[in-house]
């Protein structure tokens, strides 16, 4: 499920989900926030990854460095921490 193959559609990996995600992120944002846009977007856009997916999605981009936790608590992309994007 973390890639795609024979069994699986790029729109369904984790993989995609995770990008597609990273694309949202805009701002610094919370995690319920960040869904309740997903959510919002299942109508129009390909990629609607379940509640489960999507923490696992998450969890892929927390981990390889791409989103940041803020002192806040929101999330927010690791590059735009210091405006240098």
């Amino acid at each position: 499920m973390l890639l795609p193959h024979k069994h699986i559609r790029f729109s369904n990996s984790l993989v995609a989900i995770a990008g597609y995600i990273r694309t949202i992120i805009d701002e610094p944002i919370s995690v319920d926030e960040l869904w309740s846009k997903i959510e919002q977007k299942k109508t129009t856009e390909l990629i609607t990854p379940s509640f489960t997916q999507f923490i696992f999605a998450l969890d892929i981009l927390f981990c390889i460095k791409q989103i940041i936790f803020d002192e806040e608590g929101r999330l927010t992309l690791e590059n735009c921490k210091n405006n240098e994007l």
